[in-house]
């Protein structure tokens, strides 16, 4: 049996475009720095729900639920700034508590060069470590870059929300998808 690194670990690596970044679980003193990156994603209106953090008490309010045994945060670094955040938070019901949704953005100028498959993966080990049987995410039909991604990694849609967002005037669907972790069980639909 060989026994797998520690999820929570921190790392540096180097991006497919020679760049070097630190991936760590996130803290509450990075308040700031995950606030600017939310609200540079969030300024382009096409990657993420989320169109701006409006202060600094929402950001803490957001990273504290983060205990890294049920939900969990992950920043990427580079140059003492964070250009890349990927979170799962666990189901909250006994019914849905088997598994976890997952969010992920990453910063222009670092996209298409590794770093979200990188945070994936690392989502995903934290995951399997802490138990969950299943991992789902949502995301914008348009965004088909991230839709490959997460189909590389064994993602399948499972359902489409019909124009459930409206970015910039038009309505889009959101394609919700999932991976089971393990086996994947029976249904016990009729």
């Amino acid at each position: 049996m060989s026994l797998m690194a520690d999820p929570m670990r921190e790392e540096d690596f180097t991006l497919r475009n020679g760049r070097t970044v630190h991936l760590r679980p996130g803290r509450m003193d990075d308040a700031e720095l995950t606030m600017r990156n939310g609200n540079r994603i969030g300024g382009e209106e096409v990657y993420i729900m989320i169109e701006g953090v409006p202060n600094l008490q929402e950001e803490l309010r957001w990273l504290s639920a983060f205990d890294g045994d049920r939900n969990v945060l992950f920043v990427a670094l580079a140059d003492d700034e964070v250009i890349g955040a990927a979170d799962c938070h666990a189901g909250t019901f006994a019914k849905d508590r088997h598994g976890g949704g997952i969010g992920i953005a990453i910063q222009d100028g670092w996209r298409e060069a590794g770093l979200g498959r990188r945070m994936m993966e690392r989502v995903l080990e934290w995951m399997s470590v802490r138990g969950f049987a299943k991992a789902e995410l949502a995301v914008f039909a348009r965004h088909h870059r991230a839709r490959r991604l997460y189909a590389s990694l064994g993602f399948v849609e499972e359902g489409v929300r019909r124009r459930h967002v409206r970015i910039r005037g038009e309505y889009v669907d959101e394609i919700l998808m999932g991976l089971w972790l393990g086996p994947e069980p029976a249904s016990g639909a009729p």
